[in-house]
């Protein structure tokens, strides 16, 4: 979803930090704090005049209700974070919100709407206004219906789900009788539609395959047997792992081994829309983080070959379009933004003039969104690779090392020895560097926008953006070394991969 119309009424100034904080930590403690009470406050239920759960997009304002709307998609992302905090951070005055939460997702499953009822597609509307009713207006509602809402929200309600679960909480009989029922309508449009087409999640979209939406579909499948099998649903979700795998499999075929990174979508053809280079992959990598699953390349994690060699890849490219960082040295960070087609004003790709202009000269702005997540992906490689005790190099990710060392070499090291030390010490500065450079984009108010100007970096766009904010958080999060719970079967070995060239030669995840 995209909000340009708002913006001639946004003349925001931005923080001078790092003048008014020198490290971090500093920022970080400045914008943490403001950020969740803006979440909590002015985006959410009655406060922010929606229902009990409800987040809208951004900050309301009556005199747009177009944009004061309730985006699964974005919903899901502050959903996520908050259920981060809530189990992984042991904040349970999030708990009565997430039971509000929970009764939301669950109601939008059932608003008849223009993607149709509970039985014909409706599972897939991603839009409704703030008391969840449903959005008449075309224009209201782009990129509908969406394929990943239902993988997002079944994924949420799981997790929750499995929290509930625990000894402490001891809501087993609830979970299994009155939630389970929710989560399995999803898993099972799921299971049934997982190879069909739908719009990708940018705004404007294709139509076509997405791997976003195929990462949150092999999660919630993944998650959702787990759940199965522990409230003892074992012959509901028997089928569930084998369309699991199938998804997995497919989720290979966007991988590009020639330049090193995961395309966005089947589209790739920038005739019809899309080079397929563009920053959603990176933030299914962040939001799949698993601890459990260490270095996994399949499911795309953090510290994973491909992960890093994409964040590499697809950062240059954003890097070299944005004149505000287009002459920024090879081995320093920049801005990312959402693909590398998008025109942010004007609300669409104009593919046919767009592809002939310089990369610079484009007019999409940098994202706050997809540049916290790209610094929460080194936060969380780096917390895995503690974790696990060493950190490897392979062919496919040495392109993302010798920005640190030029003279590293493919090998696996032990966290004892010198060149992990000096590495890890290398990365966590650039994943610094990154943040800094979004705080000197922040405005003073520590109210998050959706982008700065591409040439100046000032703020713009509207305040409250809840995607800004909600990957804020993560990676405010991450930066302090918490691991999300987990959501995977335990790791298996992973057969077929050689970690050459990025591709995989295997029959099934083993």
């Amino acid at each position: 979803m995209r909000y340009s119309t708002l913006l001639p009424l946004l003349g925001l100034a931005a923080s001078p930090l790092l003048a008014g904080a020198d490290s971090v930590a500093d920022y970080f403690s400045n914008l943490a704090p403001t950020t969740r009470s803006v979440l909590l406050h002015n985006v959410t239920g009655p406060e922010a005049g929606a229902d009990p759960g409800i987040v809208a997009a951004v900050i309301p304002d009556a005199s747009h209700p177009e944009f004061s709307i309730y985006w699964i998609r974005d919903a899901c992302l502050v959903y996520n974070v908050w259920l981060n905090e809530l189990i992984a951070l042991g904040d349970k005055s999030l708990r009565p919100l997430m039971d509000d939460v929970t009764l939301a997702l669950v109601r939008s499953q059932h608003v008849e709407s223009l993607s149709g009822s509970i039985f014909n597609g409706g599972l897939e509307e991603p839009v409704f206004y703030l008391n969840l009713s449903f959005i008449r207006e075309a224009s209201f509602r782009p990129g509908s219906p969406a394929a990943d809402g239902p993988p997002f929200r079944a994924a949420m309600l799981i997790k929750y789900a499995d929290w509930l679960l625990e000894p402490a909480q001891n809501n087993g009989t609830w979970v299994a009788d009155n939630l389970w029922p929710a989560i399995n309508l999803d898993l099972q449009w799921i299971s049934r539609t997982w190879n069909q087409s739908s719009y990708d999640l940018w705004w404007p979209p294709v139509w076509g395959g997405s791997y976003w939406t195929a990462a949150l579909q092999y999660r919630a499948l993944i998650a959702g047997a787990r759940l199965g099998h522990k409230i003892g649903r074992h012959d509901t979700v028997v089928d569930y792992p084998k369309k699991a795998a199938l998804v997995l499999d497919y989720m290979q075929s966007f991988w590009n081994p020639v330049e090193g990174f995961m395309t966005e979508t089947t589209i790739t053809d920038v005739a019809l829309g899309r080079s397929g280079v563009g920053s959603a992959a990176l933030t299914a990598s962040v939001y799949n983080y698993d601890q459990n699953l260490g270095c996994d390349p399949l499911t795309f994690q953090p510290c994973s070959d491909r992960a890093l060699s994409a964040l590499k890849v697809v950062g240059d490219k954003f890097k070299a379009m944005f004149p505000l960082t287009a002459h920024t040295p090879a081995n320093k960070p920049g801005w990312f933004g959402f693909f590398t087609e998008d025109q942010f004003i004007g609300g669409q790709v104009r593919h046919l003039i767009t592809s002939l202009l310089p990369l610079n000269s484009r007019v999409q702005q940098p994202q706050f969104f997809s540049t916290f997540n790209s610094a929460e992906q080194l936060y969380a490689a780096l917390n895995t690779w503690d974790n696990i005790g060493s950190l490897s190099i392979t062919p496919v990710s040495l392109k993302f090392f010798v920005q640190f060392d030029k003279n590293v070499k493919v090998g696996t090291y032990a966290k004892s020895s010198k060149t992990y030390r000096q590495l890890t010490v290398a990365i966590r500065s650039y994943a610094d560097e990154i943040v800094g450079i979004m705080a000197k984009g922040t405005p003073t108010d520590f109210v998050l926008t959706e982008s700065v100007d591409k040439v100046t970096g000032e703020p713009f766009g509207p305040p409250g953006m809840i995607r800004s904010l909600a990957a804020a958080l993560g990676a405010v999060d991450t930066y302090e070394g918490m691991a999300p719970p987990s959501w995977s079967f335990p790791k298996k070995h992973i057969a077929g991969y050689d970690g050459l060239d990025g591709q995989f030669h295997f029959d099934s995840y083993a």
